[in-house]
Parts: C-alpha cells; sequence; structure tokens
C-alpha cells in the first residue's frame, strides 16, 4: 500500500481503519476526560446514577461506553471529503477535535442531560455535584465541565492523527507549513 493509502485511510482496509481509530480514540480521550470530571468534581456518581448505577466504577464504564461511541461519531461526522484536508494533519485533526467536543458538550449538556432528568421525573441530578453550595458552585461546575470537554477534545483529534496519519511522523505539533 502506497504512503499516501496509509495516511488517507484509502488503502484496502482504510475505512475501517478509520472506524477502529475514531473509537479508540474516543476510548483514550474518555478516559482523559473522566479523570478531570472525577478529579474536579466527583462526577462519576452521578453518571453512573442517570443509568441507575451510583457508584464510581458503574460511571466509568458508562462514561468510557460512551466516550468510544462519541469517538465513532467523530469520524461519521469528519470523515469526509469536505474535512480531507484537515485530517491530513495534526493541527487540522485537533481542530476538528475541539469542535467535535463543543458540539457534544452543547447536545449532551443543552439536551440529552435535561431529557434523562424529566424522564426521570427528577428536578436536579440525581446526586450532589459539588461540596460547595452557592454560586461558586455553579460556576466551578461549568469550567469543570467546560475544561473537560476541551481535554476530550484536544486528546480525541491527537490520537485520531496518531492513528491515521503516516507513520513515524508523529508529533503533538503541527508540521511547518513551510516544510509540506
Amino acid at each position: 500500500m502506497s504512503r499516501t493509502g496509509l495516511r488517507d485511510g484509502t488503502g484496502p482496509d482504510g475505512t475501517g481503519r478509520r472506524w477502529r481509530a475514531g473509537a479508540s480514540s474516543g476510548l483514550v480521550a474518555g478516559a482523559a476526560m473522566g479523570a478531570v470530571l472525577h478529579a474536579g468534581l466527583g462526577l462519576m456518581p452521578t453518571i453512573g446514577a442517570l443509568v441507575g448505577v451510583e457508584t464510581v466504577v458503574g460511571g466509568w464504564a458508562v462514561h468510557l461506553f460512551n466516550s468510544t461511541l462519541f469517538g465513532a461519531l467523530f469520524v461519521a461526522v469528519f470523515d469526509r471529503s469536505f474535512f480531507a484536508d484537515l485530517r491530513g494533519d495534526v493541527g487540522g485533526c485537533l481542530s476538528l477535535g475541539v469542535i467535535h467536543s463543543a458540539l457534544l458538550g452543547v447536545i449532551t449538556g443543552g439536551l440529552l442531560l435535561p431529557a434523562a432528568i424529566a424522564i426521570e421525573g427528577a428536578t436536579s441530578l440525581p446526586v450532589p455535584t459539588l461540596p460547595v453550595p452557592g454560586l461558586t458552585a455553579s460556576f466551578e461546575f461549568g469550567v469543570v465541565i467546560a475544561v473537560a470537554h476541551l481535554v476530550y477534545g484536544v486528546v480525541l483529534g491527537r490520537a485520531f492523527a496518531a492513528f491515521t496519519l503516516a507513520e513515524g511522523a508523529i508529533d503533538w505539533r503541527p508540521p511547518d507549513p513551510a516544510n509540506r
């Protein structure tokens, strides 16, 4: 297979490789995001409680499962010829990852979470999220959630680049445009 086939996934197993890369990247990014959520707010029992398992282990299982699915969704959305140039380098993959995670944050936090709470008939999250009451708690909650989604996007984009770009040319920084 040519180097181009390795880079853009057009080889015999390129499509499957991109899907595996997306799911694997989502899992890795989910672990990083989960660490932020767990350390910053202790949210893993809350995440587990959304499916009826109010434990840290249950929360991690639900979170990593969803993160893997959202990694596959990343491929479903951005594996289009329109995004080919962005997927072709590390900086572009990072950008797509951050865009993806920002959209996920809006959709999950603004639509899915309130819907899940309403389905359960609750008026708030099933468990307390912070030990600090008041206005600073709401601000802290929002900041940690935003940072966690940013971490997810950066790690997702970087891991996807590592899994899909040319072998041996992986670096955390995007390539110098003058050397392309």
